[in-house]
């Protein structure tokens, strides 16, 4: 039944809640995300193989059409009967489904998965929790995407990452933990900290939670020592590298969903919102700025929230497609 959902997923046949069950699939163990990789390169090169024999008919011969197959991707691999399953595949040219019972055999995905490709985790507007074959766990936020090597563990810890990731990373002080983000380096032994390197963004901001970490701009030849409580800001434009104390008490809000405002200014209030949202909540120019702001929020959706601000600011918006613009603050 997973092949099954795979191949929809490949396919774009897939509900909502199908994509929910085979992402959680996917990040319980490594091995999942192993096999669905296999499955995707091979869907990849299936589709490839048949792309210029579309005016042929599919009458299948399985064992001539491996043949064919296995050329198509030059590699050295002895041919296997696959046996077709009872419950059928659904149809993506009747060839792939015949090539990917395959994979349960063993052949393929030994050729496809064991070689030094990456493992690719991408999330869109969720946030996604993985553990690293060696026990480290990693949790994405909104639009970001982490990726490392189907050794990893082996010789090295390295991971790449764009857009933002929670790291509780397992000690280990033969095999430092490494993450590489657009123009830096991040280093820890064993820690947890926050990195944030999203594209859009003029800068890569490393907050440490517990630890130390070491982060680093190889072409600027720069680095800063970071410990508990510290963040470490990269410009892109400026090329400066500095490490100053955290009083920001709302850098994990997207992740543990707990929000905290001590007299904060409604700019700030609202820019934090908009990160842990993921929303554009804009505040118009002749709106005050500097109404204070002092509440808690714990797990609560962006509808509570905002009808808190509504009540405690005299406040109004309106929402406009993806917008929310602030038409008035009473404060």
């Amino acid at each position: 039944m997973q092949d099954d959902l795979i191949i929809r997923h490949l396919t774009g046949e897939t509900s909502a809640e199908e994509e929910n069950q085979l992402l959680i699939w996917r990040t319980q163990l490594p091995e999942n995300e192993r096999y669905y990789n296999g499955m995707k390169e091979i869907f990849a090169l299936s589709s490839k193989h048949y792309s210029q024999r579309t005016n042929e008919q599919l009458n299948i011969n399985v064992d001539e059409e491996w043949g064919q197959f296995v050329k198509t991707i030059t590699k050295k691999v002895t041919p296997v009967r696959p046996i077709i399953p009872e419950s059928p595949f659904r149809l993506w040219l009747k060839i792939a489904a015949a090539l990917l019972v395959v994979v349960v055999s063993g052949v393929v995905i030994n050729y496809i998965v064991f070689r030094k490709t990456d493992i690719q985790f991408q999330t869109a507007d969720q946030t996604l929790s993985i553990t690293l074959p060696e026990g480290s766990i990693i949790t994405l936020n909104q639009h970001s995407q982490l990726s490392y090597a189907s050794t990893f563990g082996e010789k090295n810890r390295n991971v790449s990452l764009k857009g933002e990731g929670f790291f509780e990373v397992k000690r280990d002080v033969q095999k430092p933990f490494v993450i590489k983000v657009e123009q830096g380096t991040v280093e820890v032994l064993g820690t947890s900290f926050n990195v944030q390197s999203y594209d859009h963004r003029k800068e890569i901001e490393v907050t440490v939670q517990t630890g130390s970490v070491r982060f680093s701009v190889p072409e600027t030849k720069r680095e800063v020592k970071l410990t508990a409580g510290q963040k470490g800001i990269y410009s892109k434009t400026e090329q400066s590298l500095i490490g100053e104390p955290n009083d920001d008490l709302n850098f994990l809000s997207w992740n543990t969903r707990k929000i905290v405002f001590v007299e904060s200014e409604l700019e700030s209030v609202i820019e934090t919102l908009n990160e842990t949202y993921q929303v554009n909540i804009v505040l118009p120019a002749d709106i005050p700025k500097t109404c204070l702001v002092t509440v808690t929020f714990d797990h609560q959706t962006l509808e509570a929230v905002l009808n808190v601000l509504r009540t405690t600011l005299n406040l109004t918006y309106t929402i406009k497609g993806n917008q929310i613009e602030i038409t008035r603050v009473g404060c």
